[in-house]
């Protein structure tokens, strides 16, 4: 066995491994194991937000890998894009169905509206939902839609998408930013904003390793929920993550749950 070993350490296949392993975890020297991850899951009925007073953070790229990754280790959450400006999520799923809008005027075929992301329910965001954003009606709308399932909101950026209404009927907002200057910013410009939040707040670092992640979480006095690795997949809005970034996602889900 160690002839074996040393002659397939010395062949052109071992070099091969090698730089597989490094594109998929992203790392040169030393290389860290690719370890199976189970994937975690939302407890039935449990009810997410992620937000972030800045757009570019990584609130919406997280909040649908929250909920896939959710739907590959149980129940599929519905995932909801109430991001009142710019809702993205349909454009990057390649998503023509139903908004949150047309949902709400038409009462009782509000399950019928709700779009499939791979195995994900779905409901769109609308760009015209700032202009007539009723608190009250989205969580009921929510409600009937998710029918007792987990739901992962994206509430997008900005002041005005914090409503109070949809803040008391979440479990866990998370607050969402990067690792530039400006998303530090405005991270801690967030915090009078959701000091008094009806709802536990929780920190989710994006572009971080866990020790920087950490000691943000510590100056901004939030727990930190997860720190999401750089990974250029999703710098490229494709969704197709490397491994780390899955076990983060995991790490995430299981704080969650």
């Amino acid at each position: 066995m160690s002839r074996l070993r040393a002659f397939l350490d010395a062949s052109p296949a071992a070099a091969v491994a090698l730089a597989l392993m490094r594109e998929a975890t992203g790392r040169t020297e030393p290389l860290a194991p690719i370890l199976p991850s189970r994937p975690a899951a939302l407890a039935r009925g449990r009810r997410i937000a992620f937000w972030s007073l800045t757009a570019g953070a990584g609130t919406s790229t997280t909040a649908a890998l929250v909920a896939h990754r959710s739907a590959a280790g149980g129940e599929p959450p519905l995932l909801v894009d109430l991001d009142r400006w710019s809702p993205s999520l349909a454009l990057r799923a390649g998503i023509a169905g139903a908004t949150v809008a047309d949902a709400l005027v038409q009462p009782g075929r509000e399950p019928d509206l709700v779009s499939r992301w791979s195995i994900v329910p779905f409901l769109p965001g609308a760009p015209a939902l700032h202009a007539s954003f009723a608190g009250e009606r989205i969580v009921d709308l929510v409600g009937v839609c998710a029918a007792g399932r987990a739901v992962v909101l994206d509430l997008g950026a900005g002041a005005d998408a914090l409503d109070s209404a949809v803040l008391g009927s979440i479990d866990r907002l998370c607050l969402v930013t990067g690792t530039r200057a400006g998303q530090l910013q405005a991270a801690f410009c967030a915090l009078p904003l959701i000091a008094k939040a009806p709802c536990a707040v929780g920190l989710v670092v994006v572009g971080a390793v866990d020790v920087d992640a950490a000691s943000v979480a510590e100056r901004i006095g939030f727990p930190l929920l997860a720190a999401i690795p750089d990974d250029p997949f999703l710098a490229r809005d494709s969704f197709a993550a490397r491994a780390p970034t899955m076990r983060a996602i995991d790490v995430l889900l299981r704080a969650l749950a």
